[in-house]
């Protein structure tokens, strides 16, 4: 269920380094299927890379229980919390984890920052993978020191801009309450399936229980096309997202060309999810189905 940017990088690190990559499963409720994680999850296992949050399916994932397994046999952990952090209060040093990542415009933010957690004695051993000014200590002819964490990984002049605007959306969210926010996308994701499934046909990928999942809801129409889905709800001033979702493999998976996504956040309401369910009925009419 991983989005491309937390699955193209470790297959071209395989290739580079002639290693194996294992997937875990999917059940045909969305959950990540645990039940041979054994068998995948080994003492030659070196590194485990899943999502928090599936942004195709809205699957929380069990970051706990699947870092114990990848931690026992001595792996490195990095969770994708790209579609977490916006939604939920995340504790990623409480987590068993080595990393954690996520973007800015996910939050309200700008494009183009976002935020790496990692664990400072793993940084520390880590190298630079850029060079440049500010993350040097020392430079001789013969000898070149590295600069303190977080120094040693931002060489050059980093986005400063970008980072401030990203505080500010920081602060507006802890004002709201993380947790206040994720209960209100509760509300609202049990409020669409609960409209969208009383449209007869109508099919949604994932987890059903809204305690398990967050509030991207991707579905098809068995006689609509996802980009005609999406198109003709454009036009009546509703904006969804349809395709692959940066997430091929899993379309693949799911025997999907495609799916229409419609995702909520702290700026939406049941009146937004009542003009979805209406439009899919004038949709339908539209195109004689």
């Amino acid at each position: 269920m991983e989005h491309h940017a937390n699955f193209v990088p470790w297959v071209m690190l395989a290739k580079r380094k002639n290693a194996i990559i294992k997937r875990i499963p999917i059940t045909v409720c969305g959950h990540l299927d645990l039940s041979d994680i054994d068998t995948i999850i080994t003492p030659k296992t070196r590194l485990v890379a899943f999502a928090h949050v599936s942004n195709v399916l809205g699957t929380i994932n069990p970051v706990e229980q699947i870092a114990a397994k990848a931690k026992a046999v001595g792996a490195v952990v990095v969770v994708d919390g790209a579609q977490a952090a916006p939604h939920m209060t995340i504790r990623p040093a409480e987590y068993g984890i080595d990393f954690y990542v996520f973007s800015a415009h996910k939050m309200l933010g700008p494009t183009g920052v976002g935020v790496l957690w990692g664990k400072r004695e793993i940084l520390k051993a880590m190298p630079p993978f850029n060079y440049g000014g500010e993350m040097i200590r020392e430079v001789s002819f013969d000898r070149i020191t590295f600069n303190d964490l977080p120094w040693k990984f931002e060489a050059g002049t980093p986005n400063i801009a970008d980072v401030i605007a990203f505080d500010a959306a920081l602060t507006y969210l802890e004002f709201l309450g993380m947790n206040a926010i994720r209960n209100h996308e509760i509300q609202l994701t049990k409020y669409a399936i609960d409209r969208l499934t009383s449209l007869k046909g109508i099919e949604i990928q994932g987890p059903m229980e809204t305690g398990t999942r967050g509030g991207a809801i991707s579905f098809t129409d068995p006689n609509i096309h996802p980009h005609d889905i999406s198109t003709f709800l454009d036009s009546r001033g509703i904006a969804i997202r349809a395709g692959h979702h940066c997430a091929q493999p899993l379309m693949r998976t799911l025997g999907k060309v495609a799916t229409a996504r419609a995702s909520f956040y702290i700026y939406n309401t049941e009146a937004d999810i009542d003009a979805l369910h209406d439009a899919l009925i004038e949709m339908r009419k539209y195109f004689g189905v």
